[in-house]
């Protein structure tokens, strides 16, 4: 990890420039309790997302239709992530270049480089945007892959004076790093509707490591501590995160089977996130339930 740490700083460096220029500094005010149930909102949502973009870059590759596309179970993963559900789904979606003429010289399943658009709806909720997926390296299965969202957005009530919804923009960077994986996340996650805006932004490095080298994202555990920037319509704060052995396991599409997430503000105020089971999610904010 210490190799990546440069990384991570520059990240952490480029994300706090960027929100000084827009004008908005961090506050040093508490964690209010009604903005911590609004961040617990944000993180068991954008949660899916997180464990959705890990999926079996090599030996354990699983692929879903939408719009009459085979996809890559990573791209796939997270279009069902949405919620939307799949015996009712209807796709437009298209690939470039046309899988028949992607490269996929080590057989992963992983292409070189293709891009997926999608426009999906179920009743008045409708998913629509972009995903890029690149394999790190074409002659290695283990090499790992990177995964973009462009313009990704799932509304509810479409069209309608209670319209909410999400945007989502995700980077992932998985990398072999013998014998485990470092996966980057850039991750900008907004909720709205009837409560105004609020999301949660963060970009960190953790380490993955697999249970079985040999099947490397059937489960593993991963670790990290970095800053988390959580934003509402009047406020930006910037909390200090701590993940303890956060469990995943392709079960389990939801969220991580077992582990826990700190996160505590400039003041000592703590949100704590604790998996206990697959969609079995338990947070206290400075230990009373939310």
């Amino acid at each position: 990890m210490s190799n990546l740490r440069p990384l991570y700083n520059a990240l952490a460096l480029g994300l706090v420039g960027l929100l000084a220029a827009c004008g908005q500094q961090p506050t040093t005010d508490p964690l209010t309790r009604s903005d911590a149930q609004k961040l617990k909102e944000s993180l068991v949502q954008s949660n899916k997302y997180l464990v959705a973009s890990i999926a079996s870059p090599s030996g354990m590759v699983t692929t879903s239709r939408v719009g009459g596309l085979n996809l890559p179970s990573p791209v796939a993963n997270v279009i069902l992530a949405s919620g939307l559900e799949a015996q009712s789904i209807n796709c437009t979606a298209s690939e470039t270049p046309p899988k028949a003429q992607q490269q996929d010289l080590d057989n992963d399943k992983i292409p070189l480089q293709a891009s997926y658009q999608v426009d999906c709806t179920v009743g008045d909720t409708r998913l629509k945007g972009g995903i890029v997926l690149r394999d790190k390296n074409d002659n290695d299965p283990k090499s790992g892959y990177t995964l973009d969202t462009n313009q990704y957005e799932l509304t509810f009530n479409t069209g309608k004076s209670n319209e909410s919804g999400l945007k989502l923009d995700l980077d992932v960077d998985v990398t072999w790093s013998n014998p485990n994986y470092a996966v980057r996340y850039n991750f900008n996650f907004e909720i709205y509707g009837s409560d105004g805006r609020f999301g949660t932004t963060y970009a960190y490095i953790a380490t993955y490591a697999p249970d079985n080298a040999q099947t490397p994202f059937t489960g593993g555990t991963f670790n990290y501590e970095g800053t988390l920037d959580f934003r509402t319509a009047t406020k930006l704060y910037r909390l200090t995160g701590r993940t303890t052995n956060l469990k995943y396991s392709n079960s389990c599409r939801e969220t991580f089977v077992s582990g826990s997430w700190s996160l505590e503000d400039t003041r000592g105020n703590k949100l704590l996130v604790v998996y206990n089971a697959c969609n079995n999610v338990t947070v206290t904010y400075n230990g009373e339930a939310l």
